[in-house]
């Protein structure tokens, strides 16, 4: 378990920064950003000749902790201030906490550990990481690179990787996907850090911190997320860093400019290279950045630009040439999720939409109302409400229907209506009330914040799981939340109001559809082979007979043939452990874009003995009696209903 030398020299780095400073949580956000930059540059490195193996990796891990370990007893005759929260608040002395707090701290951490419980016991069986999360990451591993490789399903190949390389690292030095979904729980961690800091920035008190966390850890979708693949969590990580990095640049005005764009341009490279969406989140706090910095430094500013331009690039750069050399484009191939039409009346189509997946309630009336309500708005706006130029699904609805019962623990598709309308009352307050107004900088972090949210819907086509894109907007909030609760003359609504959040959030903690606590299909009782079919049950014996089937046949080159249904990473953990030989999976005869890479010398001499093909009705495939590659004929060999199994 070679696993905690990545970690070991992420608690390196953080010993090293916390060395002088006087606030752990601020060292704890430095050192995750430093840590993504070093994740990022030995994958690419290694890649580049094709060491991407478990001797280099371990190697790598193993020379970089020996150097830090080095300088950490070099440096230890110097007083070194560790983690030390108790030592924090002493050198506060004006802070007081009350014992509410403590009580609220203490939710957050039970909230925080059955969530990382249900990461580490429940196996990745998220729809997305089934076709390319972890599909990716395994054939990264095969191929001993994270070049682009011929495949069925293209955004194996142009989406972000940054999340997967470090789940490529993890599985490699610990030999299993168990600790895949940890960069998301870490990532739900880090955001209820950094948000209480940028409510420290905000002039928030001890309560205004800790209630903006609280927030943070309720958010339902923010659950569901942190025990999956998925990489909406990760990128509001890199985005509160941002937003904190920029709200320090502004303190410090004309102080630390080139450590300050340095970190700005860090969070912006590691957001860009985590999710395609970071564009949103990012663009408006880059635009506050600018703006502040022009009445900072007039025509000097050129020398942050270029700082946050450059280590944005650079970071980027290798994913972007790759994209660019297969598909003509950095960001790869087009998805269709734009808008095809743009406008005042599309904007606010997509404003209400994109609300309406997160009111949803269990009362099924409620839900048929306000449908009907916002199919009304539509044609006075004068706009289709299910334009498939501006809708990537087939139809518009409110999440439920009119026969909702109990709540959504869809990690896709999951609302936050309470948090929804805590913003919304919030934004009320903050107008009404002078005081608040005043507080330095909060009106600016509240018009960026919002920006995010409109620049999204002006964009992005009204999808059914958008509300998973949502989350980053929603932490975002969590601070400015966090600063009008703490200012509330009435303390007592404002203990209720995160009180009630952390009692209301428990049904998404114990509840995941697809990863329950409480259930007769439970994690605890359910095989762990079983969890990765979770999605698709009825797969399993399919996958399991197919499997055993090749198995039989001493068969350990195997072609996919997937169509338009790439779910193949179970294919991969069967083998893993139901095959003591090396066996190399490859797609054959592809037909997208990516078939050229067929003809490169990794993939041209392939030749499977028997071949996988994916039968259901998403694939699109039909039913043959032979399949034909290289000139090879393929026989029908075994039979389902979903799969063929062909043997040349």
């Amino acid at each position: 378990m070679f696993i905690f030398l990545p970690l070991l020299a992420w608690i390196a780095i953080f010993w090293l920064i916390n060395k002088n400073r006087t606030d752990w949580r601020e060292s704890l956000i430095l050192t995750s950003t430093y840590w993504g930059i070093l994740i990022a540059v030995i994958t690419e490195f290694l890649s580049i000749f094709k060491l991407i193996t478990f001797g280099w990796i371990l190697a790598t891990w193993g020379l970089i902790c020996i150097i830090l370990i080095y300088i950490c007893f070099r440096l230890n005759s110097q007083n070194s201030k560790i983690l030390d929260t108790k030592n924090y608040f002493q050198a506060n002395k004006n802070i007081q906490i009350p014992s509410f707090v403590n009580l609220l701290l203490c939710g957050v951490g039970f909230v925080v550990a059955i969530v990382g419980l249900i990461a580490i016991i429940a196996p990745p069986n998220n729809w997305d990481s089934m076709d390319y999360h972890m599909s990716r990451v395994a054939h990264w591993i095969q191929n001993h690179s994270i070049a682009h490789y011929p495949t069925n399903y293209t955004p194996q190949l142009y989406q972000n990787p940054w999340s997967e390389f470090v789940i490529l690292h993890f599985q490699i030095l610990s030999g299993g996907d168990y600790f895949a979904n940890l960069v998301q729980w870490f990532s739900m961690i880090g955001c209820i850090i950094a948000v209480s800091l940028i409510a420290k920035k905000l002039e928030a008190d001890l309560r205004g911190q800790v209630f903006s966390a609280v927030i943070t850890a309720t958010i339902p979708m923010g659950i569901l997320q942190a025990s999956n693949t998925q990489n909406d969590y990760v990128l509001a990580f890199r985005v509160v860093c941002l937003a904190y990095y920029l709200l320090s640049a502004i303190e410090a005005r004309r102080r630390d400019i080139w450590t300050n764009s340095f970190n700005i341009g860090s969070s912006i490279g590691l957001a860009i290279l985590s999710k395609g969406t970071a564009y949103f989140y990012v663009f408006p706090f880059l635009i506050w950045f600018g703006f502040y910095q022009i009445k900072n430094l007039r025509w000097k500013i050129w020398k942050p630009a270029l700082i946050v331009g450059s280590i944005s690039l650079l970071l980027n750069i290798s994913h972007y040439l790759r994209n660019y050399n297969l598909f003509g484009s950095p960001l790869g191939e087009p998805g269709g999720y734009r808008n095809e039409v743009l406008g005042i009346n599309i904007v606010i189509s997509n404003i209400l939409r994109n609300i309406a997946l997160h009111i949803g309630t269990p009362i099924g009336l409620w839900n048929g109302i306000t449908n009907r309500l916002i199919q009304i708005i539509h044609i006075f706006i004068g706009v289709d409400v299910n334009d498939p130029r501006i809708t990537f699904s087939k139809s518009f609805f409110v999440p439920g229907g009119w026969s909702t019962i109990g709540i959504s623990g869809n990690e896709n598709s999951a609302e936050n209506l309470v948090h929804l309308v805590l913003i919304i009352i919030c934004i009320r307050i903050f107008i009404s009330r002078k005081y608040i107004r005043q507080e330095s900088n909060v009106l600016d972090y509240l018009i960026t914040t919002a920006a995010t949210f409109f620049l999204f819907c002006y964009f992005v086509k009204w999808q059914a799981w958008n509300s998973r894109l949502h989350l980053p907007f929603f932490i975002l909030m969590s601070p400015f939340l966090g600063v009008v609760l703490s200012k509330l003359k009435n303390e007592k609504i404002a203990i209720v109001i995160v009180t009630f959040l952390l009692i209301s959030s428990l049904p998404w903690v114990f509840c995941n559809r697809y990863k329950p606590i409480f259930d007769n299909n439970n994690i605890f009782q359910t095989q762990r082979i079983e969890q990765y079919f979770s999605n698709r049950p009825y797969l399993k014996n399919t996958y399991i007979g197919a499997v055993e089937f090749l198995n039989s046949k001493k068969c350990s080159t195997i072609g996919l043939s997937m169509g338009n249904d790439p779910w193949e990473y179970p294919f991969w953990v069967l083998w893993q452990q139901k095959n003591q030989e090396m066996v190399k999976i490859q797609h054959i005869n592809v037909t997208n874009i990516s078939a050229v890479l067929e003809k490169e010398d990794s993939y041209k001499d392939f030749e499977p003995c028997g071949i996988i093909s994916m039968e259901t009705k998403k694939s699109k495939n039909n039913k043959y009696q032979e399949i034909n590659f290289k000139g090879k004929t393929y026989l029908r060999a075994w039979d389902s209903p979903d799969l063929g199994i062909f043997i040349k």
